[in-house]
């Protein structure tokens, strides 16, 4: 998965795209949805979120942070 993504934000870069760390942030925070995942359903409701949320938010684009639409 790593060398895809990595791939995949050269590729998006090299064509005028967003910088390499931009992407590496949001790659990063949406490995971070995914731990949440993990964790039990009453821990994810005192944070404010469901599973479901977690699961729309990892599959949004690398072009947006993962982590800001689960605020």
């Amino acid at each position: 998965m790593r060398d895809y993504v990595l791939s995949r934000v050269m590729a998006l870069e090299e064509a005028g795209g967003r910088s390499i760390s931009c992407f590496l942030r949001h790659w990063m925070a949406r490995c971070g949805a995914r731990k949440l995942e993990e964790c039990d359903d009453y821990l994810l409701a005192d944070i404010g979120v469901t599973r479901e949320d977690l699961r729309w938010a990892a599959g949004l684009p690398l072009t947006v942070n993962a982590a800001n639409p689960l605020e």
